[in-house]
């Protein structure tokens, strides 16, 4: 997967991963994911069990809006995607991020037309894919989230630019042993990891090679993947979406704080917090 702010030069040998304890953290919008995503909270001094190395309090949760590009004048922009691919997707993308105490959940899914639907001078070269932004409609950017695009075509499987990511829905991999069963999920895991300010690495089963099903995370890789989400401000600890949930359910505005806590039911650990917010979603 290509990235505008990575080349050959800045990749590096991803180093083998230690065994380490889970450490503290020192169209279609919201109604979709409410689907399928909740979270809760557990009583002051209640044990949490951990699924992996990272409990409740660790994970960080992050917005994405997804957008699935339309081209009345271009098929090879239009993309065929369906809201349940983006459900399967994004479940695989956090099965792939919860080695990190990662979780991304959907702020909103978006279906519209390109701005640009020229294919052939929104696609660049392999060497500066940023023409892909033309593709943009205006209405549908905002901060506070990361943004993930999804398109027919494009050079390369995947790419990185500030202002969005881009993924192409036909991308195909290299099948490497302990690898992921489908190439969407791991091309947008891939352009993430850029996100989070990690570069290309020389391993073939992790998840920063390029072109592979690898899906591995060494932990300097976590830590720094760790470090660069915390400095999002809109990047919160699952601890404090619970807070703010509970804020609202107990003031009675339970619609308001039904999202909230369906944000967080999909965090994969066993724990207090995750059952009474499952229970609150509904």
């Amino acid at each position: 997967m290509h990235s505008k702010f990575s080349s050959p030069r800045s990749e590096k040998r991803c180093i083998k991963g230690k065994s380490m304890k889970a450490r503290p953290a020192h169209s279609w919008p919201v109604a979709l994911s409410v689907l399928w995503l909740l979270l809760g909270m557990a009583a002051p001094g209640q044990e949490t069990n951990t699924i992996g190395r990272f409990s409740f309090e660790d994970y960080l949760l992050a917005p994405v809006r997804v957008h699935l590009l339309t081209a009345t004048n271009s098929t090879r922009i239009e993309t065929t995607l369906k809201p349940e691919d983006i459900t399967r997707i994004l479940g695989k993308v956090n099965r792939v991020w919860s080695q990190a105490g990662m979780h991304f959940y959907l702020e909103s899914l978006v279906r519209e037309e390109a701005t640009s639907q020229d294919f052939g001078q929104v696609l660049g070269t392999a060497g500066d894919l940023s023409g892909v932004l033309r593709l943009r409609p205006e209405r549908s950017r905002a901060p506070g989230m990361f943004h993930i695009y999804y398109i027919k075509e494009l050079s390369v499987n995947g790419v990185y630019l500030k202002e969005g990511m881009f993924v192409k829905d036909t991308a195909s991999l290299k099948k490497v042993e302990g690898g992921i069963d489908e190439p969407i999920p791991r091309v947008t895991s891939h352009e993430l990891g850029h996100a989070l300010t990690l570069q290309h690495c020389q391993t073939p089963t992790h998840l920063m090679f390029r072109g592979t099903t690898g899906t591995k995370l060494d932990d300097a890789e976590i830590d720094q993947a760790r470090e660069a989400a915390r400095k999002f401000e809109w990047i919160e600890p699952a601890p404090v979406t619970m807070q703010k949930a509970d804020r609202l359910y107990r003031a009675n505005e339970i619609q308001e704080a039904k999202p909230l806590y369906a944000r967080l039911a999909a965090v994969p650990v066993k724990a207090e917090q995750v059952r009474l917010a499952a229970q609150r979603a509904k």
